[in-house]
């Protein structure tokens, strides 16, 4: 059970550290699809966060 708190601390931090960079993609002069790298890298975050949850989730899910 300690085990599962210190990865789900690990990957939030892994989080706070990818959503802390992101402010650097603020500008408005590139775009990918139409949106600008800002909002692409805000979607792609999204994912990628909920991804790095789920798979802490399920390996302890499985692994007891």
């Amino acid at each position: 059970e300690t085990l599962f708190y210190i990865a789900a601390f690990v990957a939030l931090i892994v989080d706070i550290i990818l959503y802390s960079i992101y402010p650097v993609f603020n500008s408005g002069t590139t775009s990918i699809g139409g949106l600008t790298v800002f909002y692409v890298y805000q979607l792609i975050m999204l994912v990628v966060s909920s991804l790095l949850f789920l798979a802490v989730s399920l390996i302890f899910k499985y692994w007891r």
